[in-house]
């Protein structure tokens, strides 16, 4: 019987072991679950903080990019508007050349239908140009406004010019 004691105390005594080794067990699989949930609520937060601020920094560029847009238009459409009215007094002076050139007479008739030719070949195609003005985009500006200015300036030479 003493035999059949210290088996029955042996197996109880694993029974316990065993229980409370399950036990802890299922308190270290409670506490891993616990911290996968924490870092899974952190990782859900930092994400959403991250959407937030993309968002509003593309929010931002969004109207830096819109204010840039206006502008450029506004100086675009105001150069416009500055080099058509500076066409329209070179359009002046070309009929007072043209009722000069009517009135004249031998070589000074002659030199000014010349003049008056070529003024008008250098204004169909400062005409053109002027229309690129309206398509240009930012990129492009500086090279299309270079070339607008130079066309202005030979064209007004030449009206000047006699």
């Amino acid at each position: 019987m003493t035999r059949a004691l210290i088996f029955a105390s042996a197996g109880l005594a694993l029974t316990l072991t065993l229980v409370t080794g399950c036990d802890k067990a299922s308190d270290e699989q409670q506490k891993a679950n616990a911290a996968q949930a924490e870092a899974d609520k952190k990782t859900a937060e930092a994400n959403k903080e991250a959407v937030v601020k993309t968002t509003a920094a593309q929010v931002e560029a969004d109207k830096t990019i819109a204010a840039a847009q206006a502008e450029f238009g506004k100086r675009r459409e105001d150069y416009r508007h500055k080099i058509q009215n500076d066409l329209i007094d070179l359009d002046k002076k070309v009929e007072a050349l043209e009722a000069k050139a009517k009135a004249a007479t031998g070589k000074t008739k002659t030199d000014l239908d010349l003049t008056l030719s070529q003024i008008r070949t250098r204004r169909a195609a400062f005409a053109a140009d002027l229309k690129t003005v309206e398509s240009a985009t930012a990129v492009q500006w500086d090279d299309t406004k270079a070339r607008v200015d130079k066309d202005w300036t030979d064209l007004k030479a030449l009206v000047d010019k006699p």
